[in-house]
């Protein structure tokens, strides 16, 4: 199932664990793209790879 961003920001704001989760996820993407200075695609090129890692099911 596919969100709009409106409908991410949504959940974002009434849910507490998804805005913690957010926030954590946002903060340590900018920290690394300062501590690295890469650019903003290979920050967004890792968090594809790391999703595609992601094994909810196993």
């Amino acid at each position: 199932m596919t969100f709009t961003d409106k409908e991410y920001f949504e959940v974002i704001e009434k849910n507490e664990t998804v805005k913690e989760a957010y926030e954590l996820i946002k903060q340590t993407c900018i920290n690394l793209q300062k501590q690295t200075n890469c650019p903003e695609e290979d920050i967004e090129n890792f968090l594809k790879f790391i999703s595609k890692q992601l094994k909810f099911n196993e």
